[in-house]
């Protein structure tokens, strides 16, 4: 049984039939251009944007004794968007001894679901050499 053609594809297939072969180099041409200069002015706005932790990544402490949480820096799309640095993670008690680790996330586009760890060791609990020799 053959099936009837839609006018619509019909016409479609006319017009691919009389495309002239430049029109079809041209496309090609522009759609590659357009795409290169898509991911050069990506690069551009980008290139200085960053996502690190201020201070030290892994921190060694005393039981009782203070810590003072440097933050993070984020540039994102060449703005300082670091007030808006959430931290979560474990609650830290420098009167215990643990391995405590602190969550540095942004609700930014830019940076979506990427994550910054500091570990914080109050005292000499096992395990703590794991992050200070790795």
């Amino acid at each position: 049984m053959a099936r009837k053609r839609s006018s619509v594809s019909k016409t479609a297939e006319q017009a691919v039939k009389r495309s002239h072969p430049a029109t079809v180099i041209l496309t090609i041409v522009f759609l590659i251009v357009g795409i290169a200069a898509g991911v050069l002015v990506s690069k551009q706005l980008t290139k200085n944007d960053e996502f690190i932790l201020n201070g030290e990544k892994t921190v060694q402490m005393e039981v009782g004794g203070a810590f003072v949480d440097e933050g993070a820096t984020v540039i994102s799309f060449g703005r300082d968007i670091s007030s808006g640095v959430q931290v979560g993670g474990d609650e830290l008690n420098v009167q215990q001894e643990g391995i405590y680790q602190l969550i540095y996330t942004v609700d930014d586009i830019r940076w979506g679901e990427y994550q910054l760890v500091r570990v914080i060791i109050v005292g000499n609990p096992e395990g703590a050499e794991d992050f200070l020799n790795g």
